[in-house]
């Protein structure tokens, strides 16, 4: 079975909505599956966010060494640690930043929503020809706006161009890639890829990624080195009648089958 078969094989056992975007970085081909529908983007927006914030260190507006200060006023519930923490401390650009994409850090994202604002990063998907890619407010605040909007081939096409080293520029692109490789949450994307093949524990394929989910809502935007390919994998779900928060939801199995059937295609190489 080709892998349009078998992801539409997927989707169809699915009880929500499913977009996916593929770009194989070793061959040009592309695989598209409903990706210019729009989603809600949970935390996969921190991924653009990350990019303004390291658009704006290259062009002088700050210093990614330049300390922001932690206010009540940007401390909100859910993902990440700097909620839990006394108001008043000060961290760098780079370490808020870090905290945002490796734990998702929702208080995080909101003090660098607060340093470039969402006009800039909005303006920045333009000019990058990201589509459907938008942020409309901070986290928690402001609630009757949506958080934003997302496609899977806009964010596929963002990740790409990281990728590529063809935005900001190579050192920044190569920072950007080290944060998101760091990120925990990749269960979404490797649920099913192998872990390790050698006796010294080098991972057998190595992940980039930024993960976001609500209720009914499972997404992930990932760059993945496998044996026999790198590529671009952005995967978005809505409207899942799973609405549990647990390791086995619906959409995170969905969406781990999908990078598994992507990985079979592009990734595993010959056996």
């Amino acid at each position: 079975m080709d892998l349009a078969s078998r992801v539409a094989t997927i989707d169809q056992a699915f009880s929500g909505t499913l977009g996916i975007a593929a770009v194989n970085l070793t061959t040009g081909e592309r695989f598209d599956h409903q990706g210019g529908l729009s989603f809600y983007p949970a935390s996969t927006i921190k991924l653009p966010l990350l990019y303004e914030i390291f658009k704006g260190a290259s062009l002088g507006r700050w210093d990614l060494s330049d300390k922001l200060t932690l206010t009540a006023a940007n401390m909100v519930d859910g993902s990440g640690v700097l909620s839990d923490l006394t108001p008043g401390i000060e961290l760098s650009i780079r370490d808020v930043a870090t905290l945002m994409i490796v734990v998702s850090d929702n208080t995080a994202t909101n003090m660098l929503v607060d340093l470039c604002g969402t006009t800039a990063l909005n303006e920045s998907m333009r000019e990058l020809e990201v589509l459907g890619v938008r942020m409309n407010r901070k986290i928690g605040i402001h609630l009757e706006l949506p958080l934003g909007e997302a496609t899977p081939a806009g964010m596929a096409r963002l990740m790409e161009l990281i990728a590529r080293h063809d935005v900001i520029n190579p050192q920044a692109c190569l920072e950007l890639i080290d944060i998101l490789k760091r990120q925990k949450h990749k269960e979404l994307t490797n649920r099913y890829l192998p872990e390790t093949d050698s006796e010294d524990d080098t991972p057998a394929v190595q992940i980039a990624s930024k993960s976001g989910w609500i209720r009914g809502v499972r997404n992930d935007v990932a760059l993945i080195w496998a044996p026999a390919a790198t590529y671009v994998l952005s995967m978005f779900s809505k409207d899942c009648k799973d609405r549990r928060f647990y390791h086995d939801n619906e959409g995170s199995l969905t969406l781990a089958r999908v990078s598994q059937a992507v990985y079979e295609a592009w990734g595993a190489g010959s056996k």
